[in-house]
This record gives C-alpha cells, structure tokens and sequence, in this order.
C-alpha cells in the first residue's frame, strides 16, 4: 500500500517490508520468565496495554518496519532528528537516501509546492497559525513556483557547463523533492508518530505520521489501539 501524503502526485511512503507482530510483543516481553504465545490472546492483549502504560518499551524494539519514502528535503531533515536521537538506543535504526551527488535532479516539477500557505503564529515563534487569505494564497503560490524554477533553471545551467553534481546541488531550494529508506523499530515508530501527529507539529510532516500509523496498523493492531488509548508518549 501506498500513500500520497501531501496529495500532489509527488509526495509518497510505502511499507517495503516488516518483520514481527503483536504477539512478537508479548514473546519478547515474556522472555524474562521464559514463557511465550503462540497466539495472540486477551491475556496477551491486557500485557501490550500494560507495558505501554506503564513505558516498558524494550519488547516494542523487536518489531522493525523497512518504509521507502519521498517528501521534500525540508521535511527529510526534520525527520532525520529522529534518526540521531534514537540511534542510542535501537540499533535497527536505517538511513539510506538518495544522494545528489550521485543522482541529478531531472524535473523542473520535482519540487514540493504548497496550495494552501500558512500565516506566521503570533503566540509561537516556531509554527504557522491560520490560512492567508485567498487573494494573498494565489500570490504566494505563484512566487513560491517561480523560486523553484529558477531554483532549477540555475542548477540546469552549473551542471552544462560541466560543474559537478556535489556543487551544483547546493543551488536546489529546500522544497526539492528526494528519497530514503527508513528501518525502523516499532518503539520509534510509535514515538514519531505520536510528536508529529501532536499539537504544534508541522502539517507536511504530520501528514506523512498519520499515513505511517495506517500503514502498520493491520500488523500490529493490539498495540495502536493500546497506544492511542493511552496517550502514551515512547
């Protein structure tokens, strides 16, 4: 299954593969009384809600999701903090994208360019507030396209002239698209889900959270339920 999350014909995530399931949860949590299911039970069930409760994450690292996505590069580096912040502590944690250095941007519409813009909040510095309104949205949207084509028209012309790829690239706006493949345990998944589908999270962002949450949710349904009820923090 695949998902569009800025509905632009662009953007993209997929769930490439996965490995472990609710009852990979409980199995790993009973290890310590060397003790396992073999299916997944109400007893089972009342255990994932219990170790989420009360923050007992270590069985959740088991469970490891392989995703492919591509979004702009802004939202790709607010993404990567949770790659370092994580890496300390779950060490089935991947980071390979797209290089252009390798690859050379080929698509003057490969870049990621809102419909709807934000104001600027008044009480937080770091987030939007409400729409612009509509006259001002047009006006946004039209400069917005021509910075990114300008953006690629120069880039075009450094690597004609034979500039290299790793220098040329510096001349692309943070609103280019590129692509990487996330591995990832269940416990960070959870966890980023949960700060950038909140309150104060940027919408592009948030959109790629929320279509993550659908995507595991047929493989580990006992525990996005338990999670969601919880209001549990990872």
């Amino acid at each position: 299954m695949t998902f569009d999350p800025l509905k632009d014909g662009k953007s993209r995530i997929e769930l490439v593969s996965s490995m472990g399931t609710d009852l990979d949860v409980v199995n790993d949590a009973r290890a310590s009384f060397e003790k396992s299911s073999t299916e997944l039970t109400d007893k089972d069930t009342k255990l994932i809600n219990y170790l989420i409760k009360h923050h007992h994450t270590s069985p959740f690292r088991g469970v490891v999701f392989k995703f492919k996505v591509k979004a702009p590069l802004y939202v790709c580096r607010q993404w990567w903090k949770h790659t370092v912040a994580s890496n300390h502590n779950d060490e089935q944690l991947g980071w390979n994208e797209k290089s252009f250095r390798y690859v050379a941007a080929t698509d003057e519409e490969d870049f990621y360019i809102p419909q709807v813009f934000r104001q600027q909040s008044e009480s937080n510095r770091q987030a939007s507030g409400g729409k612009l309104p509509s006259d001002l949205n047009q006006q946004a949207i039209a400069i917005y396209e021509r910075q990114c084509q300008a953006s690629y028209a120069t880039y075009r012309e450094l690597l004609n002239l034979g500039v290299s790829r790793e220098q040329a690239r510096g001349v692309l706006i943070p609103s280019v698209y590129t692509s990487w493949v996330w591995t990832v345990s269940l416990q960070s998944v959870l966890h980023f889900v949960g700060l950038r589908s909140g309150e104060g999270a940027q919408s592009e962002i948030g959109a790629y959270a929320q279509a993550i949450a659908q995507l595991i949710a047929p493989i580990v349904p006992e525990t996005i339920k338990a999670w969601q009820s919880s209001n549990s923090q990872f």
